[in-house]
């Protein structure tokens, strides 16, 4: 049963890198976008719940504190080589759009990583039962 255990969370791990990159890809092609002549402004919320979810998906599937990584890792790969262009000098999210994609599904990887963080090392720590006092028997 262990076995089996560790293969799907090794499939839920490379599902996880799979769905990042595709996010990120879909997310890249569409940012150019424009209907009746208005950009793609729908991709900013888009971005950060996917990337949400992605977070969520990756560490529930994997059953790991960092398995998020593995979602954002490819995502946030392909989207600063779209921002960033190529050599022929082709930029697929190059805008203030694909700039703004970036910058929110990144805080929908990093951020609720960072909220769990700071919730682990600023908490409280637990406290003790006061001790019971018995009564002396004589």
């Amino acid at each position: 049963m262990r076995l089996f255990d560790l293969a799907l969370r090794g499939i839920g791990g490379l599902l996880a890198v799979f769905l990042g990159t595709t996010s990120a890809v879909l997310e890249a092609v569409y940012t150019p976008y424009r209907i009746g002549g208005w950009p793609a402004v729908w991709l900013v919320p888009v971005a950060l719940l996917v990337s949400l979810f992605l977070g969520w998906f990756a560490r529930a599937a994997t059953g790991l504190a960092w398995g998020w990584w593995l979602a954002a890792v490819p995502w946030f790969l392909v989207m600063i080589f779209a921002v960033g262009g190529t050599q022929e000098g082709d930029q697929i999210a190059a805008t203030w759009l694909g700039l703004l994609v970036l910058a929110t599904g990144g805080l929908g990887f990093v951020g609720p990583a960072a909220y769990r963080a700071g919730k682990r090392t600023t908490a409280p720590p637990p406290r003790t039962a006061a001790p019971q006092l018995t009564p002396h028997q004589s």
